[in-house]
């Protein structure tokens, strides 16, 4: 049976969760025009759900933004590997979710700091490694011919792609290791409970 204080965390629990899903799509619709790849403050949103509720959240707050960047900025994807594209695009901010959350989890007890700082840096990483892998064996090809038709030299077309990925990766680190801690921390007060 429940009491009713446990109502209230359970109602708690589920607002956040609901506010942290709606932030975390209209974040992703926010594109920076650091690089040529679109950078977004997503998974800064992803950190925080994962820290706070696990990593099943952290992996929710990814699909409905990634789904919405298949279908907005997955061109090359759709039209020569649909559903590899999807996969990828989807498992890469599921993985990063997962992972920022277990991450968290293993560290918070002792080092909470050191635990929301790990899954900052997590999170990227993975999102990026396994969007590249996934381009690499679905549509490697179609992405060299792209950048070749942007006026890229093509012996160079492959490291421009990867140069301009891994720039979109440390801009995403930056962001996550300075908004994270400080937003988890603003969380954490406006609560007024103990969240790390």
């Amino acid at each position: 049976m429940r009491t009713k204080r446990t109502n209230q965390e359970l109602v708690l629990k589920i607002v956040i969760i609901g506010v942290l899903t709606a932030l975390a799509i209209g974040l992703s619709l926010i594109k920076l025009p650091i690089t040529g790849v679109s950078v977004t403050l997503l998974l800064p949103v992803v950190i925080i759900g994962a820290a706070l509720y696990g990593p099943c959240v952290g992996a929710w707050l990814t699909v409905i933004p990634n789904i919405i960047a298949y279908f907005t900025e997955g061109a090359l994807f759709m039209v020569y590997s649909p559903i590899g594209g999807f996969a990828t695009i989807v498992l890469k901010g599921i993985l990063a979710g997962i992972a920022a959350g277990f991450i968290y989890k293993a560290l918070s007890k002792k080092l909470p700091m050191v635990a929301i700082t790990c899954a900052s840096v997590s999170a990227p990483l993975i999102n990026t490694g396994v969007f590249i892998l996934g381009s690499y064996i679905l549509i490697w090809d179609k992405m060299l011919e792209a950048a070749i038709d942007k006026g890229i030299d093509p012996e160079f077309a492959g490291i421009a792609i990867l140069l301009g990925l891994g720039f979109n990766c440390v801009v995403e680190l930056i962001l996550n290791i300075v908004l994270a801690p400080a937003i988890f921390k603003i969380l954490q007060i406006v609560t007024k409970k103990k969240l790390i």
